[in-house]
């Protein structure tokens, strides 16, 4: 089996690493995220120019039908440059959601928007005090006419004070989990706007009587749909992890000669250099793992549980990462103007990204599927 991506996806991966590069010099992304967007106008434009707010999208609602390896690139190259345009949690995610659920206009009509790019979306799930696979403690209520309310609070929601639509999971009067659609100017809504570990923004989210509409159908079906969009998600997250610690650990090699302690630069301690060594082995196998799932997940449906699986393993790569790129450049790589800084909180936040790499590997280890080695995988 062929893991590496085919020359039309390194085309991408190029193309889309060559557009960020152009505008993530030293200290841009400190300015970005610390706008009222939380993002750059210029570069969000400049990827839906170029068609990467559609990439998951069916080319019959104005997208690229693109798959899952495409996201893997594209993915890696924000990670690279320590990009904050929210295309996971503000497009690729919902775009999955929908599609999973909702096969008629109201669907499509909300991908054609989101392949637009004029507009994000946010999936609103987590909430405070309750584990990630819980059923949800936010209430949909229908009246005799059949209109729908939610009632209870979510938290966090990435991207939430910027997004036109958020859908919302809530378990229905007979206690089944469903997906709603909620405006984001809706009555009823109340946002507590913050940042997430990464500077990037997030909030709580409280509703009180707002009005939604059911996407698709509740029970089994959202179910999976849910479990389909995240574990897509966890794939993609990893790509972004890998880009990210590859990019930090460059920095690091970067940085050392120019060093010095004790009169020599910090390139002259075998240690260091060994720690250095070890840490690309550790992105190299993290990369490989993530690779294979990705190729795997091309081929067929996604399996929950070598999302999980590889979630996990890169999540612990990318804590590995984040500490030896802040140790390996000293204090200066705690300070919010280093660049290494926000590769090494990304890297961080993304560890608890989607519940988190704790329950993503208890989730995988109570699978009935446990992830097969590659060996064992047809050709």
């Amino acid at each position: 089996m062929n893991i590496e991506p085919d020359d039309d996806q390194r085309m991408l991966f190029e193309a889309v690493d060559g557009l960020l590069a152009r505008s993530y010099a030293p200290g841009f992304r400190g300015r970005a995220v610390s706008s009222d967007r939380g993002y750059s106008e210029e570069v969000w434009s400049a990827l839906t120019e170029m068609g990467l707010t559609g990439l998951t999208i069916a080319e019959e609602f104005d997208g690229m039908g693109a798959g899952i390896a495409e996201v893997y690139v594209t993915m890696e190259a924000l990670g690279k440059n320590a990009a904050v345009e929210p295309l996971l949690d503000g497009v690729y995610l919902p775009s999955w959601l929908i599609a999973g659920l909702d096969h008629g206009e109201a669907g499509a009509a909300l991908l054609r928007r989101l392949a637009g790019g004029r507009e994000i979306f946010a999936v609103a799930h987590a909430e405070p005090g309750r584990i990630w696979h819980a059923v949800p403690a936010v209430v949909a209520t229908a009246d005799a006419g059949g209109s729908v309310t939610l009632e209870g609070v979510k938290s966090p929601v990435p991207r939430a004070d910027q997004a036109a639509v958020l859908l919302v999971t809530a378990v229905d009067a007979d206690g089944r989990t469903g997906v709603y659609v909620v405006d984001g100017d809706a009555p009823g809504i109340v946002r507590i706007d913050g940042r997430g570990p990464d500077w990037t923004h997030a909030s709580e989210v409280h509703f009180t009587g707002a009005p939604a509409r059911q996407l698709g159908n509740a029970g089994d079906e959202s179910v999976l749909a849910l479990r389909g969009a995240y574990s897509r998600a966890r794939l993609a997250v990893s790509a972004e992890a890998i880009g990210l610690a590859e990019a930090g650990l460059a920095r690091v090699v970067a940085y050392l000669p120019n060093r010095r302690q004790f009169g020599v630069s910090l390139d002259t301690f075998q240690a260091l250099d060994f720690r250095c060594a070890d840490l690309y082995s550790e992105v190299e196998l993290a990369r490989s793992y993530a690779l294979w799932a990705t190729t795997v997940a091309a081929a067929g449906t996604v399996d929950p549980a070598a999302a999980d699986d590889t979630f996990a393993y890169v999540g612990a790569m990318a804590r590995t990462a984040a500490e030896e790129i802040i140790q390996l450049h000293g204090g200066i790589g705690m300070t919010f103007e280093t660049d290494v800084a926000h590769h090494a909180a990304r890297l961080t936040a993304i560890r608890e990204s989607y519940g988190g790499v704790a329950a993503a590997r208890r989730r995988a280890l109570r699978s009935a599927t446990l992830t097969a080695v590659p060996e064992a995988l047809p050709g």
